[in-house]
């Protein structure tokens, strides 16, 4: 009876273990599923809502994840350090300014410290797989709300023409459907099994094309082909790549010559022609006419920050003008349907930079660049699918973020936000 007794005692004791990891497992299971619902919802609002509303709903996903987890990550910290110093000093450069000023600085240029920070606590709770899983599963729905509202807005004239039909009729899109449209490329040549068959990954490549045409963006198709080229470099045989690059550059030099002959196409009637023109359109000048300005306004901006910033004194030619620093821009222009003779925020980040946070401040940005395109060569050289991978990611995202950056403020743009989330997550799960 005593020994029948222990071996009951001994079974219950194996019961409650059980019970308990399965418990434990279900739990955690929930937490990843409400934590996954919770960003994929920020990135539709995205395209809803206003961007003050999004950062305070981002800052709420930090510090919830940070609760749930009962600790904080803030590893690696070169990254933490590269991203808060220029805010600490920022915040004492502005004591003279407005406060309202300040407050809209600080909310952009704290962008990318808080998105990198819920990369670095995603990293704990999720694999690399699961990640991926999310980012696919983000990016199918996206793609499915952006092609329904555009249909329901604009018809089915949106595919005939989509940069005079469809363009911000929903949103200006979104990078996590590049990101899922390249796992449907190319997530399966790293073994990464994240489709449960081919009608699933076609579905969702089919979807994710579909929205990033219907952006009209020429932004995502310049990220897209970065991406596929960067992934095309470690999957496909050098000749064959060889000769599709040799091709696209022609067709594109055939494009080109075709658009600009032809004196009916600018930059407000043709994605083509606001593609080919992009460097003019951001050239850095000075120009005369309200004409000129309208039609090449980033460069002009850009002229106009960097006529502000090189006026300061040498303290803020170090350390910037503080947050509140506002760009002359000499002449009122419309912008946003309000006329703005001062701004806050341009859109070439490198120079919102220099005029918020000074030479240092771009000194730190450009370090936050090499660290990441560092860390992703180093995954190259292992003989690994997962580490070349996430190797190739952090290379493709870290140049997306850099040429959005020129353009459209990538870094500090919530538009970008997943972007810079992976990124965090990617360099965290590196050094779990």
């Amino acid at each position: 009876m005593y020994s029948q007794g222990i071996a009951y005692q001994i079974q219950a004791l194996r019961m409650n273990t059980i019970i308990k990891a399965k418990l434990k497992f279900t739990g955690s299971e929930l937490i990843k599923g409400i934590l996954q619902s919770l960003l994929i919802a920020f990135l539709v609002l995205y395209l809803f809502i206003e961007n003050e509303i999004i950062w305070s709903l981002y800052v709420f996903f930090l510090f919830l994840i940070a609760i749930i987890r009962k600790k904080l990550v803030i590893s690696p910290s070169i990254i933490i350090l590269l991203l808060l110093l220029p805010l600490i000093w920022g915040f004492i450069m502005s004591f003279d300014d407005q406060p309202i000023n300040t407050a809209k600085g600080f909310f952009y240029l704290s962008v990318p410290l808080i998105m990198v920070m819920i990369g670095f606590q995603m990293a704990k709770i999720y694999d690399l797989k699961h990640f991926l899983i999310l980012i696919r599963n983000a990016g199918n729905i996206i793609s499915l709300i952006f092609i329904v509202f555009t249909i329901q807005r604009a018809g089915f004239n949106a595919f005939l023409s989509p940069y005079t039909e469809a363009r911000f009729i929903v949103g200006s899109g979104s990078p996590v459907c590049v990101l899922s449209l390249i796992l449907g490329f190319f997530s399966g040549k790293f073994g990464l099994d994240i489709y449960k068959n081919r009608y699933e990954r076609w579905i969702a490549i089919i979807l994710n094309l579909t929205a990033i045409y219907l952006f009209a963006s020429r932004t995502y198709w310049v990220l897209l082909v970065l991406f596929i080229l960067l992934f095309s470099l470690k999957t496909m045989k050098k000749e064959n790549l060889l000769v599709i690059l040799g091709l696209l550059l022609f067709i594109f030099s055939v494009i080109s010559i075709w658009v600009n002959s032809q004196s009916d196409l600018s930059f407000a009637n043709s994605l083509l022609f606001k593609l080919i023109n992009s460097l003019n359109e951001i050239r850095i000048r000075e120009f005369k006419t309200f004409e000129e300005i309208n039609t090449y306004f980033r460069g002009y901006e850009a002229f106009r920050s960097w006529e502000t910033y090189s006026n300061g004194t040498l303290l803020e030619l170090i350390f910037g003008g503080g947050f509140g620093q506002l760009v002359d821009l000499k002449t009122e222009i419309l912008l946003a349907g309000s006329y703005w003779k001062a701004v806050p925020w341009v859109h070439n980040g490198f120079f919102f930079i220099l005029v918020k946070q000074g030479a240092l401040g771009l000194v730190f940005i450009v370090s936050f660049f090499i660290f990441f395109i560092n860390e992703g060569i180093k995954d190259l050289n292992y003989f690994s699918r997962d580490k070349h991978f996430r190797g190739i990611m952090l290379i493709s995202i870290t140049l997306s973020l850099f040429i959005t950056n020129f353009v459209d403020c990538g870094l500090f743009n919530f538009e970008m936000s997943i972007l810079l989330i992976t990124l965090g997550f990617l360099i965290s799960l590196k050094l779990k």
